[in-house]
């Protein structure tokens, strides 16, 4: 039995290539309709939810799978808009917030967990996440103050930094830390998870984030891939520390296209992400999004043959100015892309130097 729930709300998606012209890191394409249209086993109903964010990124997808133990896929903020808005949607299928049993997290970006410890304490629900989520580990000082230094060593300005710093601090009051979940399962990629009536499978696929992981039901051949591949947008390959490696940074862009073929085998029927519009199409996206990448690691080496010195710079040269935000996360793609040139022998990038550089080698 196919069931078919659809939701009409105004929501965002963004774009990180305009099409035309210079690209950008995040430019903002609004939609009206937010569908579903939901392949499940026959006793299954999903249900996704448009859960609004104070971001230009603008809403985030939670999927609401009902059975015997109902299952919330990622759980937005920690925002009353946001926890109405669920409720509200919720409400349309004859269920409440005090219905959900467990709780399965994609990845640990607030927007997607900011209300799940909230949500476990007081659903009495389970939280599924990876071993590696901040959500579980919160981020401590230290590694705030590495990742400071990595990007002022990439040539960002300390007052861009400090600008940034002080706009994280104040997006904590978004996610809630102090609640005691009700219970906690640790993922490491693998792992089989009742979902409500569905049973999916987590697979690890590091990338956006290190802890990222999707969930796959072979039954349906149904995807909740979270920001590993989104319909209107590339995801951004983050700066991620590690600190097990001496805060050395990990290849987040070569980790995002081995995380890429693990998914690309599954052959995918339908891919409900965490941000845009249900994917129909998930092979042709994943190709999409590996060309995508391909024509951008030619302008970043483009750029450095013209003698682009520093990841700031580079990024500044690829995007053009842009606000505090989305300079960072420029500097992101930048050092993402001499991942990937570097892995090509391209180049060479001095990574341990008081200010990171890199060059061109010569075709000799």
């Amino acid at each position: 039995m196919l069931q078919e729930i659809y939701i009409i709300r105004p929501g965002f998606a963004t774009l990180n290539q305009n099409g035309r012209g210079k690209p950008r890191p995040y430019i903002f394409l609004s939609f009206c309709v937010n569908y579903l249209k939901a392949m499940t086993s026959p006793d299954a109903k999903i249900l996704k939810l448009a859960l609004p964010t104070p971001y230009p990124v603008g809403d985030i997808n939670a999927y609401f799978i009902d059975g015997p133990e109902p299952c919330l896929i990622d759980a937005g903020l920690f925002f009353k808009k946001s926890l109405q808005a669920m409720s509200e949607q919720l409400a349309q299928l004859g269920r409440g917030l005090k219905d959900i049993r467990r709780i399965i997290i994609t990845h640990d970006h607030i927007d997607h967990v900011g209300a799940a410890l909230y949500l476990s304490q007081e659903c009495k629900a389970v939280v599924f996440a990876h071993e590696k989520s901040e959500l579980l580990a919160p981020w401590p000082e230290e590694a705030r103050d590495q990742l400071y230094q990595f990007l002022f060593r990439c040539g960002a300005p300390k007052k861009l930094l400090d600008e940034n710093l002080e706009a994280f601090k104040s997006a904590q009051k978004l996610v809630n830390l102090k609640a005691r979940p009700f219970g906690v399962e640790r993922l490491k990629g693998g792992d089989k998870i009742s979902a409500g009536a569905l049973v999916v499978q987590a697979i690890a696929t590091p990338g956006h984030s290190p802890d990222h992981l999707c969930f796959f039901n072979p039954e349906t051949r149904s995807l909740f891939c979270g920001d590993m591949i989104l319909g209107e947008i590339t995801p951004n390959p983050l700066i991620n520390l590690d600190p097990t490696d001496d805060y050395r940074h990990a290849p987040s862009l070569i980790n995002y296209l081995s995380s890429l073929e693990k998914i690309d085998v599954l052959r995918a029927a339908v891919g409900y992400p965490g941000h845009g519009p249900t994917i129909n199409d998930v092979p042709g996206l994943i190709a999409s999004n590996r060309k995508f990448i391909e024509d951008r690691k030619k302008l970043f080496f483009d750029k450095i043959q013209a003698g682009s010195k520093t990841p700031f710079q580079l990024a500044q040269e690829i995007f053009g100015n842009l606000d505090a935000m989305n300079q960072l996360l420029g500097i992101s793609e930048a050092v993402a892309y001499l991942d990937l040139l570097e892995r090509d022998q391209k180049i060479t990038v001095d990574w341990e130097g008081e200010s990171i550089s890199f060059e061109h080698k010569s075709s000799d």
